[in-house]
């Protein structure tokens, strides 16, 4: 029984993971480059701070997944806690492979990115939502079919 119990915990934060990326695409599109443009526009500037306005979103969702947190040491449900783990890998995930890889924020890997493929290619399918300012409103993952991936990005191992 507690096998099961972890391994359905387990499927809950991972498939929260993968939730989120649909999530940030949904809030990317309607919300970051609509109703809060004002928020998300200096993400689109050339040059990007070690803080930018910008950086609210991530603490928008941090705060959710404390709650979460809190609410499990409370209650105890382990749901709780196994969703609060997935939104937290996830913002780990986007931290690191947004901000200082795709963005070359804080530790500036972006260089590093380009040497290594799928890296490079998610910086490249990243790089033409800010050429364009639309599409390609992912952050993790690159969905062929939905997102524009530019022909230096197919073609290179």
């Amino acid at each position: 029984m507690a096998v099961y119990l972890i391994i359905q915990l387990v499927a809950i934060g991972v498939g929260v993971f993968v939730g989120m990326e649909f999530l940030a695409r949904l809030m990317h599109k309607y919300v970051m480059h609509g109703v809060l443009w004002s928020v998300h526009s200096d993400h689109h500037r050339e040059k990007h701070g070690e803080v930018e306005k910008n950086d609210a979103f991530g603490a928008l969702f941090a705060g959710v997944a404390i709650f979460l947190v809190i609410e499990w040491l409370r209650g105890g449900d382990p749901i709780l806690l196994a969703i609060a783990m997935g939104m937290t890998g996830y913002g780990i995930a986007y931290a690191f492979v947004h901000d200082m890889i795709i963005h070359d924020r804080h530790l500036h890997l972006r260089a590093w990115g380009m040497r290594h493929s799928p890296f490079r290619e998610l910086i490249l399918v990243h790089d033409v939502h800010h050429q364009e300012g639309e599409g390609n409103w992912g952050f993790l993952f690159i969905i062929r079919g939905l997102d524009k991936v530019p022909e230096e990005a197919r073609y290179r191992s």
